[in-house]
């Protein structure tokens, strides 16, 4: 499979998953207006299989064996990247260590953004700990911020 094939493929498979979460996603408005006593809004792993399938296939990331603990995939200079998405939560969780996080935020549609994708060291020191839920917690919010002083090259890029 030659390298245009390649990306066909990548990009024609994250449209198809785009287009599933978008019915997961209308079937889980229906249910909210069938029944408002309940959030429906548990995805759990599948929203997190979304995130690391479109980071391995648009980021060109090695997804991680099972068990790798603090990271889901390494990037191709070998450096391990921890992989967060978002659907509706003001805040992210994450544990452990990794040399970058990546965040990316799903709508409704299925369509997704890039919220921040940099050194996991800064967010780490920005974050807040919950002994409660024993993780790190930082707002969605401070991620962009995060996101915008990286690009504008304020971050140090490279390893924790």
């Amino acid at each position: 499979m030659g390298p245009a094939t390649s990306d066909n493929f990548a990009r024609d498979r994250i449209v198809a998953a785009q287009a599933i979460l978008a019915s997961i996603f209308a079937s889980q408005r229906a249910l909210r207006a069938l029944a408002p006593e309940y959030s429906w809004a548990g995805l759990g792993n599948l929203l997190g299989d979304f995130g690391e399938l479109l980071a391995t296939d648009h980021y060109a990331l090695t997804k991680a064996p099972a068990g790798s603990g603090d990271y889901d995939a390494r990037r191709q200079d070998g450096l391990s990247v921890q992989i967060k998405t978002n659907y509706a939560s003001s805040q992210i969780g994450f544990r452990g260590e990794a040399d970058f996080l990546l965040v990316l935020g799903v709508k409704h549609d299925g369509s997704w953004e890039e919220i921040y994708y940099g050194p996991y060291a800064p967010v780490k020191a920005a974050a807040r700990f919950s002994a409660r839920d024993n993780k790190h917690m930082v707002a969605v919010g401070r991620l962009r911020a995060l996101a915008i002083a990286n690009h504008a090259g304020n971050i140090e890029v490279g390893t924790t």
